[in-house]
């Protein structure tokens, strides 16, 4: 699913505001894809997710259920569906996390890398009251 540039894309932006200290798009891991078009199951997804996270935004963000970000302007993903749902981060990752942060990178991941991104910071939002 394409969705509309919004003002989400840059929330989108902020929220993942220092991610890794990789400042060159070549220099990123090659995409995470099913092999041979295999469809993964949720939990699959869900690590894949947690793998993409871990090894590109835990120098400054908070990726799990707990715990503190250790850069003062990443926000924690489990609280990242304060503001607005995690779904519509898409579009960012899918164009490049572009911001004007020294210590945020240019990466862009592949449809199946947001999709297993998404899935995961789905699967750790903190409840918000209603």
């Amino acid at each position: 699913m394409v969705l509309r540039r919004t003002g989400f894309l840059a929330l989108g932006l902020l929220a993942l505001g220092a991610c890794s200290t990789n400042p060159t798009p070549e220099a990123e891991p090659a995409a995470l894809a099913p092999a041979d078009g295999a469809d993964f199951a949720y939990d699959s997804k869900v690590e894949v997710g947690r793998l993409i996270a871990e090894t590109r935004c835990s120098t400054c963000h908070a990726i799990g259920t707990e715990g503190d970000s250790t850069h003062p302007d990443a926000k924690p993903f489990r609280q990242l569906s304060e503001n607005y749902p995690v779904s519509n981060l898409e579009e960012a990752l899918a164009e490049g996390i572009l911001v004007g942060h020294p210590d945020m990178p240019v990466f862009v991941l592949s449809p199946y890398e947001i999709d297993s991104l998404i899935t995961y910071l789905e699967s750790i939002q903190e409840p918000h009251p209603a």
